[in-house]
């Protein structure tokens, strides 16, 4: 057993080193279903094999890539949840905007093939109705998944997919239907799709809303502590986050949010009291680039085209994640 758990190791740190992904920190169990698959498409009875069918084919990498990582998402999935935050997240945050310009940012992280953001876009249309031309809000759908995010900005789906989920109102309102159901360029102008990895980059930054669903229950309990921190501080002081049903907030974070709906475990942050930790944030914040028009600048959005293999760990720890507007 200790032969086999220093062989997944070793194939964990070769992807890293290899494609720049860091899945060392994921749940070992998951990890394991996900590596058998691999290893019964190609016949293989061991990981030693394995590691040698990566030394020899560098393209299974992709493969593994591809096999470890879970997109499972849909339209306004849990759509109770999606009223707790019309109903209650929303009108608390646009309230504090009345002095600010009226700005709202919103983080999808761990997004898939895009359809929570564009979920978000659409509650944000619905619930501000006529008002919406008075706001401008900005939604950020991150993944590591190079695939899913090419699809997230195509921004085209089956229509299968929303069969008795979406009412017809809806659809012919936000999607145009063409053979697949592809959603309109006004709401598509308001998200933006980047590369993100929550392992091993710094968080975006002044966050109101940030939803992570379904994503931290394969993480190791120490990453999970970490990322829910991270998320703290990606957050505007009395800003949201929305966990996956099976998720609950441990770890240090726990002090820092108060919960607004325990069902759906959605949160709310708590201010910063000592004086000490709103000066590092504050700075962290202040290290940000600036953006015109609630863009994210081109290097944020050229660094996934520029950054390949072992190219991207060397540059990483210069990756700041700034959409401050």
């Amino acid at each position: 057993m200790e032969n086999r758990n220093l062989d997944i190791i070793e194939i964990l740190e070769k992807v890293c080193k290899e494609r720049g992904l860091d899945f060392r920190q994921y749940k070992k169990t998951s990890l394991e279903r996900r590596l058998q698959k691999r290893l019964h498409a190609l016949n293989l009875k061991s990981y030693e094999d394995y590691i040698v069918r990566l030394s020899e084919d560098p393209a299974e990498y992709d493969r593994l890539i591809e096999t470890l990582l879970i997109n499972v998402t849909e339209f306004f999935r849990d759509r109770d949840a999606f009223d707790v935050i019309r109903n209650k997240v929303l009108p608390d945050i646009m309230g504090c905007k009345a002095d600010a310009r009226h700005k709202l940012k919103i983080w999808s992280a761990g997004c898939a093939t895009g359809e929570e953001a564009y979920s978000m876009a659409i509650l944000l249309n619905e619930t501000l109705g006529n008002k919406s031309d008075n706001y401008e809000f900005s939604i950020y759908g991150t993944d590591i998944d190079k695939d899913s995010l090419e699809k997230a900005k195509a921004a085209a789906y089956r229509i299968e997919t929303v069969d008795g989920k979406i009412a017809d109102e809806i659809l012919d309102k936000y999607f145009v239907r063409n053979g697949s159901l592809r959603v309109k360029d006004f709401v598509k102008r308001s998200c933006f799709f980047l590369f993100h990895d929550l392992v091993l980059d710094r968080p975006l930054k002044a966050m109101d809303i940030i939803l992570c669903r379904n994503v931290a229950i394969y993480f190791e309990r120490a990453l999970q502590e970490k990322i829910y921190l991270d998320f703290y501080n990606a957050l505007n002081e009395d800003g949201c986050l929305f966990l996956g049903k099976a998720e609950t907030l441990i770890g240090p974070a726990q002090e820092n949010f108060e919960v607004i709906d325990k069902r759906w475990n959605i949160y709310k942050s708590r201010p910063l009291g000592d004086a000490r930790l709103r000066y590092e944030r504050n700075l962290s914040r202040n290290d940000c680039h600036s953006h015109e028009n609630g863009n994210p600048d081109s290097e944020y959005l050229g660094l996934d085209s520029r950054v390949r293999g072992n190219d991207r760990s060397k540059s990483r720890q210069n990756r700041n994640y700034s959409v401050s507007n």
